[in-house]
Order: structure tokens, then C-alpha cells, then sequence
């Protein structure tokens, strides 16, 4: 048998008196250096739920969930599925909204714990009752635009309804689109219809 070489005997007794020389995660805190990039974490305030980390996320871990009857906007994601690309974060629409933590240890054996949500409510259209977006992200646009917003008819009677300065409307569909229905909180595609029959008259 071989006998062990000299600096071989000297690590092991410094390893006897001093400890190992590897971490002692995940029995003790891991040293994380700032930069390290971790899994991402939503920020309350400044995510605006418009969906748009789910439309790009490549594993779904985040899905956007509209609950008509209850009239929200769910923002869901699974850590499970995170692989930590950091799209999300470069992509958000207000670069507030998702941030790269340098968390890295999720691993647990409760899986509710791997979850987390955020939800806001919804804008619907006052015609036909489709989903515009949330109300954080009517509120974020127009504030973007200030004074720019009043030329746009559903940003101006949005303001009027957040200021207290207009009733909303009922929301009941009507038998057509009218000139009136200018002054109404309208989808794209409402928007659009009511354009076109008033230039074209179709």
C-alpha cells in the first residue's frame, strides 16, 4: 500500500481542525453573491397584470387566467417549471413589474408553496363585454400618455369614471353601434366597427 503524500496529510489534518473547505448548504445559508440571477419574483406594485410575461414565457410556467364571473385577472406562475431564463424581467412591459431575485433554493416538499399569485380587476367592453386588460393597466397607460389620453374617446371616459366625474354605463349590448357610443369604454374591435360605420356608413 502506498503511502499518502505529504501535502495529501496536510489538507486532511486542516481539514480536521478547520472544517471542509466545501459550503455546508443546505444545512446552513449558501453565501449568494448580488449578481447571482435567481428565479423571479413579481413586484406588487409595479406589475400592471397585462399578461404580457405569460405570452412570452417558453415554459409556461406563467399563465394568465381571466375569471369573467368574478371579474379579475389572475397572474400565475409555477417555480417548478422556472428554468430562470429572465425573459420575463426583459420583457415587462413597465420594468417594474418582475425582477430576478438571487433566490435560488426552492426546494420543498409542500408544492403550494411553489405557487404564487396576483390578481387585479378587469375592463370590459361596454358594448359587446369583452375583456379589454386590468384596471392597473388602463390606469398605467394613461397616465403614460398624461394629457395625451383625452384624444382617445375610451381613455377620456376612463378618466371621467376614475375621477368620479361620469356614471359608468350599464354595460348591456345594444341592437347597433351608435354615434353615442363614442363616449363609451370600448374594445379594440367595437372601436374599430364604430369607426368604420361612421366614415363608411356600413
Amino acid at each position: 500500500m502506498r503511502k499518502p503524500k505529504l501535502r495529501e496529510l496536510g489538507e486532511a489534518i486542516k481539514a480536521i481542525v478547520k472544517g471542509p473547505y466545501t459550503t455546508k448548504f443546505p444545512f446552513a445559508p449558501a453565501e449568494i453573491f448580488p449578481e447571482y440571477k435567481g428565479y423571479p419574483e413579481y413586484q406588487e406594485e409595479g406589475c400592471v397584470r397585462c399578461g404580457g410575461c405569460a405570452e412570452l414565457c417558453p415554459t409556461h410556467t406563467i399563465k394568465k387566467i381571466d375569471k369573467i364571473e368574478e371579474g379579475v385577472r389572475v397572474m400565475f406562475r409555477d417555480y417548478g417549471n422556472c428554468i430562470v431564463c429572465g425573459q420575463c424581467q426583459l420583457y415587462c412591459l413597465t420594468n417594474e413589474g418582475i425582477v430576478m431575485t438571487n433566490e435560488f433554493d426552492k426546494v420543498t416538499l409542500d408544492k403550494t408553496t411553489i405557487y404564487e399569485e396576483i390578481e387585479d380587476e378587469l375592463v370590459f367592453c361596454e358594448n359587446c363585454g369583452g375583456v379589454i386588460t386590468t384596471k392597473r393597466h388602463m390606469n398605467w397607460i394613461a397616465d403614460r400618455l398624461e394629457e395625451l389620453s383625452y384624444a382617445n374617446p375610451t381613455f377620456f371616459v376612463w378618466k371621467q369614471y376614475e375621477n368620479g366625474l361620469a356614471d359608468k354605463d350599464s354595460g348591456m349590448k345594444r341592437p347597433e353601434l351608435l354615434r353615442e357610443d363614442h363616449m363609451r369604454v370600448l374594445c379594440p374591435n367595437c372601436r374599430r366597427n364604430l369607426v368604420f360605420k361612421e366614415e363608411w356608413g356600413g
